[in-house]
Order: C-alpha cells, then structure tokens, then sequence
C-alpha cells in the first residue's frame, strides 16, 4: 500500500540528493581549468611557491586568528563529510519507518523498541517516550540537538565565505609586496622577472581559490544546511503525528475505562 502511495506523491517525506555524476563534473571541470591556468601540456609552470605560501599561509593564519584551531578543523571535516553525500541520508531510513507506521495506523513503539540513548534520533525519541516524556519535552530536546548541529554547520559556512574573502586579499597584498621589489630592481632587470612573478601570480592564487575552492565548497554546505534543518523539521512533524495518535488511543481506553 505505501508504494503506491508513494508512486501517487501522497506521502512527501526527504528524498535521496547525494549526486556523485555532479560532483564528478565539477571536479573535471575544475582540474581543467587549474591546468590550463598553471600551463600543463605546454611546458611551462605558473607555480611561485612564494606567492602559494603568501597566500595559503596568511588565509589559514587568518581563519586561526578568527575562528580558533577546533573550529577551523571541525570545519573542514564538516566539508570532508559533504562529499559523501547530503545530511538527509541519515534520517532516510526512519522518514521510511515512520511513514509506514503512519499509513499502516502503528503507534510510535510499534517501530522499534529502544532501551537507551544512542545518538540516533529515532530510536532517542522512543526511548524517552517510553520514559513518559511529553511531546513538547521531546521536542525541546531534538530541536536543541540539531540546532547544535546547525550551528556547528553555520560556523563551517561562516568560515568557508570568509575564507573566500581574505585569499583575494593576501593575493593583493603578495602584488604589492612583488611591485616594490620591482621598483628595488629596476637597476638589476635579472631580479625583475621573479618579482613581477610574485606580483602577478599571487593575485592570481588568491582569485583562483576563493572562486574555484572556498566559493563554491561555502555553496555546497549552505545548501546541506538548509537541507538537513528541513529534513529534521518534517522528521519531528511525522514523529508528532504518531505520538499525538498515542495519546488520542490512550485517551480513549481511560475514557472506557472510567465509563
């Protein structure tokens, strides 16, 4: 019955995004652009390790200075974790479990039994419903879980957009460090090459990763982030649905039983 059901659209519940093909062409896509912007296949190379150490360097020292060490590492393991695939992959089996109790009329402890805490929101929901907790009180509790881990995403983002900000700015000011030792050159045009290499390529590196790396890398966790806040959302508005429908039967036998 819930197949057809979910065939019709009737029963909306947080659909698989994990999409490997796209990630696997915009990373060809990248790597040929850097390619072709270092000059592979033409026997030539636009690396300037002082320029990739001006700005590399300066924008992780930078992101320390602002974010601190835990966050700043946190962060970049929040964006490990994005590639292999979206938030709402962990929720996908209990937004199945939970749909089916509700079409098939099952009460909320008819799903799984839970003995104790175990990190996974559903069987965490069971178990404190088991324990007389009211919806309001286990709502309060998840809402706070995943507004933790919201926040912890939004700090990922936060470092990811400023990170975009400051490379471009190290770029510029490598250039400006690179134009004055060209001026201090101009009686040596030996030395002159290698200093307008550095004015030029940081600019250039400084650009290149805040429009090929840290943009694009802040885009992606942005858009996990509304998906996992989303995802969560409709699996505590599903998880109401059966605990109220307890309620109401429970409500029901007292009545009876009064009677």
């Amino acid at each position: 019955m819930i197949e057809g059901l979910k065939e019709r659209k009737y029963v909306q519940t947080a659909k698989k995004r994990t999409a490997p093909i796209s990630l696997l062409v915009a990373t060809v896509i990248f790597a040929l652009v850097v390619m072709a912007s270092i000059g592979v296949g033409k026997g030539k190379s636009l690396v300037d390790i002082r320029g990739l150490l001006i700005v590399i360097g300066g924008t992780v020292a930078s992101l320390v200075f602002q974010f601190d060490l835990m966050v700043l590492l946190k962060s970049f393991m929040m964006v490990g974790r994005s590639f292999a695939g979206t938030p709402d992959r962990e929720v996908q089996r209990a937004m199945r479990d939970i749909d089916r109790a509700i079409i098939e009329g099952q009460s909320l402890t008819q799903i799984k039994r839970s003995d104790e805490l175990t990190g996974e929101i559903l069987a965490d929901v069971i178990h404190m419903y088991n324990r007389g907790l009211t919806y309001d009180e286990i709502d309060a509790f998840v809402t706070g879980r995943v507004q933790d881990e919201y926040f912890e995403r939004e700090m990922a983002t936060a470092m990811l957009q400023k990170a975009s900000i400051v490379a471009p700015s190290f770029g510029l000011f490598g250039t400006v460090i690179g134009l004055v030792q060209v001026m201090q050159s101009m009686s040596s045009p030996g030395q002159i090459g290698p200093a307008m290499s550095l004015a030029l390529m940081t600019t250039a590196y400084g650009a290149g990763l805040a429009s090929l790396l840290f943009t694009p890398l802040a885009g992606r966790l942005e858009h996990h982030n509304h998906i996992y806040l989303e995802c969560h959302k409709q699996l505590l508005s599903k998880i109401g649905i059966l605990m109220k429908r307890d309620d109401q039967s429970l409500e029901t036998v007292r009545e009876v039983v009064a009677a």
